[in-house]
């Protein structure tokens, strides 16, 4: 049976928030900073992402910790992503992909989501965003001047963040 273009993608996407969900269960997010994994899949970029307080510059909270999973899709120019965090303070309220080094702070150059407040104790948040195809391809090309950063009402600034390798 032929499926159209866009039942293809809802399964993909589905396959994909399936995927990082069950990893999620199995890894948890208690790993070690700096991890990182890259996988190809179906012309899809795919990453797994630890982040801390301690990659924050300006501290951030170092209770917390959370990993991501982000499945970057230039040719569908989707950002993908589920995120697993806990023992933060207040509420989680924003998550971007910035553009800088490890070690430096960068501006947005990707919105996962913003103003949104989620019990920053537990959760699991998962959906999908455009991107432009060039911006997913400059962070596929150069993973390393990329990071995560997950902001919470009492760190405006910054809770958590996850460089990708």
């Amino acid at each position: 049976m032929q499926l159209s273009k866009g039942a293809r993608t809802m399964g993909r996407v589905g396959a994909c928030v399936a995927s990082a969900a069950s990893m999620l269960v199995l890894a948890g997010p208690a790993s070690a900073a700096g991890d990182t994994t890259r996988s190809y899949e179906h012309g899809h970029e795919l990453f797994t992402v630890q982040l801390t307080g301690d990659e924050v510059r300006d501290g951030g909270d170092r209770d917390g910790n959370a990993v991501a999973r982000l499945d970057l899709d230039s040719e569908n120019e989707r950002v993908c992503y589920v995120i697993t965090w806990r023992g933060l303070d207040g509420d989680v309220t924003d998550f971007h992909i910035h553009a800088a080094p490890r070690r430096s702070d960068g501006p947005v150059f990707v919105d996962l989501f913003n103003d949104r407040h989620f019990d920053g104790d537990r959760n699991t948040v998962a959906d999908c965003v455009h991107s432009d195809r060039s911006k997913i391809r400059d962070i596929i090309d150069d993973p390393s001047d990329y990071y995560l950063m997950l902001h919470t009402t009492p760190h405006h600034a910054g809770a958590l963040r996850g460089q990708l390798d």
